[in-house]
């Protein structure tokens, strides 16, 4: 049972970083309403939309590289039941993975205005 609680913790973490080989190796071509980092200011252009997920690919794969290791290290010092353990890193997890958003927003923001 234990190892089940390890996978979900380390799930978003793992999709992160995914997220981020993703955007760096395949990032969706053209602007698109169905994948990718789709926001109003990402999709005002193309050289917005490039940008958009060059800069969110790499802020993605530095916080699921944090989390990941974050997530470890609470696994592994914090003396609680995994299941309420889980809920924590999952709480935690869903926080931080919205980090990157405001980032990516405020530099496209200063890069391509409103």
């Amino acid at each position: 049972m234990n190892i089940f609680f390890w996978i979900i913790d380390l799930l978003i973490p793992l999709t992160m970083l995914i997220i981020s080989i993703m955007f760096k190796y395949q990032p969706p071509e053209k602007v698109n309403s169905f994948y990718g980092y789709r926001t109003t200011r990402s999709k005002s252009s193309q050289e917005a939309w490039d940008y958009a997920h060059s800069l969110s690919g790499k802020a993605f794969g530095i916080v699921g590289i944090m989390l990941f290791i974050l997530i470890i290290i609470i696994k592994l010092i914090v003396p609680i039941q995994p299941a309420y353990l889980s809920l924590i890193n999952l709480s935690l997890s869903t926080i931080i993975l919205i980090l990157p958003i405001p980032y990516v927003e405020g530099k496209l923001k200063s890069k391509f205005g409103n």
